[in-house]
């Protein structure tokens, strides 16, 4: 799925093209067009859309679509008194003419009666791997430093650099796979259907009812939702979901099917997928994670590598699998079970699901369970997508994932993002978390933070030494709060308020040590569970120690008095609170 190729084979087979928002090309054409143009660097990651901005910004500023798709990689054009070049991407040029072009580029952007203007498309490491590789000359250097600068702070520090630079890859994937989804599912070639034998009477094309199912009842739809929420969740881990992998989860999840050649259905082979009675394997629930695929394959594909770390399927809670397994049989859960399965005989309560249920329960001797094992695993998947909002704390929802404090932090994301109060319970377990790996020990503390230490600043597993205990209700200019870090997530913040001399210690908060915070407030081991999370955490305590080593020095309370040091040692109360022993020590 490359621009150039999309583009020749929509000519080729006459298909409406499927139209993506682009908020970048309407300021990019007002600059190129305005009297103080400057040049724009466009960069991300493979398949963010950047070849696809170009093309959009040239035919918007008057350029032959007929030009662009001879396949030149550099494109001029005549914008004002001005020439615009273009770079589709700065990749794929030899290294002879990306040194040739970005000389000139940074000869032009410092010269401020330059007539020539860029707009360059490159993935990160290419394009300071370009710049530094150029020939050297005080231009370039500056160029290199400006935007590497732009890179992380997305400031430019050098004003005599004429230049602006825009990362696809920090765009928020969430919203756009919304939109792709809408762009799909809407797509005029989808009114063939109505007349298709495949439609006619009782039948269901699993594409169509693929597509159905995808195109929701709306924006409250839970599936839509739970999708959005997976791909927040992996991008705030660092994981980004490029357009390209979008549209690809897209397709495969309304085409997919394990019997179908490669995977993915064409209306060709849909009858007789209807008539072996395997239909039930186009689950689009199954194809999310590319079960459609060999194992091999989907393990190699990026994108079902980023949603298999969730763990649904796999993951379950002893609610979620009785209601499955046992439901069709137990009163307690009978209203639940027709409204969570018998209402989907499509993919829930269909014949091959209900026969291996009940060959599972009568447990012959000799009986395979694994093909009721598979289809469970299934049913998982299909129940966390469509599980009402209603029923989602009654069954655990998120014990579906090997997240299970997801929901919490979706919760406080959207909290923070609007300003709003975080709710009471995640800054109790973000603090109890932190007290337990402070300590070493199980302290129950959840309104003051228990700064341990072991006697030094070694990441010793047990802290028996009470440094300070820190407030997390704002007092006496301390506060222990989660705040926005400023880049789209949160962060817990320590604050040790004296004037403006210290200023507050942050630990950005990811969703997996959001999770290793949660699991430790309910006791899991710290190096059991995360040995990274739990030293992120210990190199916080570590900076957490110096500035309260520092505020003590501040105040003069680090000399000895008269000969004597006092040393607190953490001792665990009956209610399991961290509470200190003084003991004094004549020096």
């Amino acid at each position: 799925m490359y621009d150039e190729s999309i583009q020749r084979a929509l000519k080729r087979h006459k298909i409406a093209p499927i139209t993506l928002p682009a908020p970048l090309v309407g300021r990019l054409v007002a600059n190129f067009e305005g009297e103080n143009a400057i040049s724009h660097i466009i960069t991300g990651t493979a398949g963010d859309g950047k070849t696809y901005h170009c093309r959009e910004v040239w035919t918007a500023l008057g350029g032959d679509a007929g030009v662009w798709n001879a396949g030149d990689k550099v494109q001029t054009l005549k914008v004002g008194s001005r020439t615009l070049v273009i770079v589709k991407d700065l990749s794929e040029l030899r290294e002879d003419e990306s040194a040739e072009i970005i000389v000139a580029f940074a000869r032009d952007v410092a010269d401020p009666a330059a007539a020539t203007t860029y707009l360059l498309a490159a993935n990160h490491g290419q394009l300071l791997e370009k710049l530094k590789s150029a020939p050297p000359s005080p231009e370039v250097e500056r160029v290199t430093a400006v935007v590497e600068e732009l890179l992380v702070t997305g400031r430019n520090p050098d004003a005599g650099i004429s230049v602006g630079l825009d990362d696809l890859s920090r765009s928020p994937a969430a919203e756009m796979a919304m939109q792709i989804i809408e762009e799909v599912t809407s797509h005029d070639g989808w009114e063939g259907c109505g007349s298709c034998a495949a439609n006619a009477g009782d039948g269901i094309c699993p594409i169509f009812e693929n597509r159905r199912r995808l195109t929701g009842k709306g924006p409250d739809d839970p599936f839509r939702r739970r999708i959005t929420a997976l791909i927040e969740l992996s991008e705030r881990n660092g994981n980004h979901f490029p357009v390209r992998q979008l549209l690809a989860l897209v397709a495969n999840s309304i085409l997919g099917h394990p019997d179908a050649r490669d995977g993915l259905m064409s209306c060709a082979e849909v009858p007789a997928i209807v008539q072996s009675g395997k239909a039930d394997r186009a689950s689009i629930y199954r194809n999310i994670f590319g079960e459609n695929l060999r194992p091999s394959k989907a393990e190699k594909t990026e994108l079902f590598r980023k949603l298999n770390m969730f763990g649904i399927g796999a993951e379950t809670s002893n609610r979620v699998d009785n209601l499955l397994v046992y439901g069709a049989d137990d009163p307690a859960y009978a209203d639940d079970y027709a409204r969570l399965v018998l209402a989907d005989p499509i993919y829930g309560a269909t014949p091959s699901y209900v026969g291996a249920q009940r060959v599972y329960l009568e447990g012959a001797e000799g009986t395979d369970r694994r093909a009721f094992l598979g289809a469970l695993r299934a049913q998982r998947q299909r129940l966390f997508f469509t599980m009402p909002d209603e029923l989602a704390a009654t069954y655990d929802l998120w014990d579906l994932t090997v997240f299970r404090y997801a929901g919490l932090y979706l919760d406080v994301a959207a909290k923070v993002a609007d300003r709003q109060a975080v709710p009471r319970q995640a800054v109790s377990m973000v603090v109890r978390g932190l007290n337990r790996i402070f300590t070493g020990m199980l302290a129950q503390n959840q309104d003051e933070l228990v700064l341990a230490t072991s006697g030094s600043y070694s990441q010793s597993k047990r802290s028996p030494l009470l440094d300070e205990l820190i407030s997390v209700p704002r007092q006496g200019g301390e506060e222990v709060s989660i705040i926005t870090d400023g880049a789209g997530g949160f962060c817990v913040s320590v604050k040790l308020v004296r004037g403006s001399e210290i200023p507050p210690v942050t630990l950005s908060l990811s969703p997996t040590r959001f999770e290793f915070l949660g699991r430790v407030s309910e006791g899991a081991l710290p190096s059991s569970f995360s040995l990274e999370c739990h030293e992120d955490l210990l190199a916080f305590k570590a900076r957490l120690l110096r500035e309260t080593e520092n505020r003590r020095r501040l105040d003069g309370d680090d000399e000895i008095n008269e000969g004597e040091l006092m040393l607190r040692f953490i001792d665990l109360a009956g209610d399991g609170r961290a509470v200190a022993r003084r003991v004094v020590v004549r020096i």
